[in-house]
This record gives C-alpha cells, sequence and structure tokens, in this order.
C-alpha cells in the first residue's frame, strides 16, 4: 500500500520558501544594496546633479540628433540643464555588420553597434573629470518587403540609442554619486 504524504512536511514547503524570501529581503535591505535602474536608483544628490548635467551636440546626422535626445530625457527629464555644472560630450561610432548571409548572397540580418566615447566636463574648470567609452548592441532582420527593411534598419538604431542612453546616464549617476566634492 502507498505510503501517504506527511502533512506536515506539505505545509512546511511554502513556510520555508517564505521565510527564505522575507530573509533575503531583510539583508539585502541592511547591506546597503540600491538598484541600479529604476525611481530610487541614485540618490537624491545625484538627481540634482544629473539635472545639472548639459548635453552637448552629438555628430550633423539623425543618429546623434536621436541619442541626444534619448540623453536629455533619461538625465534630465526632457528639460534643459538650469545653471549646469557638468556639459556631457559624446563622439559616437556606428557600427553595421551583415551577420546572416543566405546562399544567394543577400544579407538577411544585421547587427547594430553604437560606441560613445563619453567626456563629463566640469565647467568652472573647463576639465574632464570622466572619461569612458559605453556601448549598446542590438540586431534587425531584413524582410523582403524594402519599407518593411528600411523600418527595421530605423528602429534597430533607435533601440541601440535608447540602449547607450541608458548606459550613459548610468556611468554619469554612479561617478555623480561617488565622487568626492561633489
Amino acid at each position: 500500500m502507498p505510503r501517504k504524504p506527511s502533512t506536515r512536511s506539505a505545509f512546511g514547503l511554502p513556510r520555508l520558501a517564505a521565510a527564505c524570501a522575507l530573509g533575503a529581503a531583510l539583508a539585502l535591505g541592511g547591506c546597503g544594496f540600491q538598484p541600479m535602474y529604476g525611481s530610487h536608483s541614485t540618490s537624491a544628490e545625484a538627481e540634482k546633479l544629473l539635472g545639472s548635467v548639459a548635453i552637448g551636440q552629438i555628430g550633423k546626422d539623425r543618429t546623434g540628433q536621436i541619442l541626444r535626445n534619448d540623453l536629455i530625457d533619461k538625465i534630465s527629464g526632457g528639460r534643459t540643464a538650469q545653471n549646469p555644472r557638468f556639459r556631457l560630450d559624446v563622439a559616437l561610432e556606428t557600427i553595421e555588420l551583415g551577420g546572416l548571409v543566405q546562399t544567394d548572397s543577400s544579407i538577411t540580418r544585421y547587427t547594430v553597434t553604437m560606441r560613445g566615447k563619453i567626456s563629463l566636463v566640469d565647467l568652472a574648470t573647463g576639465t574632464a573629470v570622466m572619461n569612458e567609452l559605453a556601448r549598446a548592441t542590438t540586431a534587425y532582420n531584413v524582410p523582403q518587403s524594402e519599407y518593411g527593411a528600411i523600418a527595421a534598419q530605423q528602429d534597430a538604431y533607435r533601440r541601440a540609442s535608447g540602449q547607450l542612453a541608458d548606459e550613459i546616464r548610468s556611468r554619469i549617476a554612479s561617478f555623480l554619486e561617488t565622487r568626492p566634492n561633489s
């Protein structure tokens, strides 16, 4: 005759899982853990300093204009910096490589990589206080429709721009939060 499972072990497992989850949440809260993304990912002081970052012109093409607009939205909430303390300069490089070649030599998948050499300039001294390289990569498929191919390419560039803007914002916020004498 098969043995019946113990009711104690059936009810103990969910309680144990809940206790472990509660313990992990308390441990993370006590260690100073902060999420990297989200509304409370940076301190109030860093958010205030992000609002004092002016975004310089980025290139002379549409891709640079889209990245600049993304950065303005993500760094200062769509507003231009009032009394800026810093200026963000970005040298943008875009690389598009074919990744999937068909037997008729047509390329049906491309990878778009955007690299931005970022420089945060302290306007009081005119010196660069941060120099880094940020990068974002995305891909798109090429459909048979010419319009579809153009739309897919433009969408990939917009997605890469948004990812690069997120990466740049994270790096600047982290720098400003840990910078002495902000």
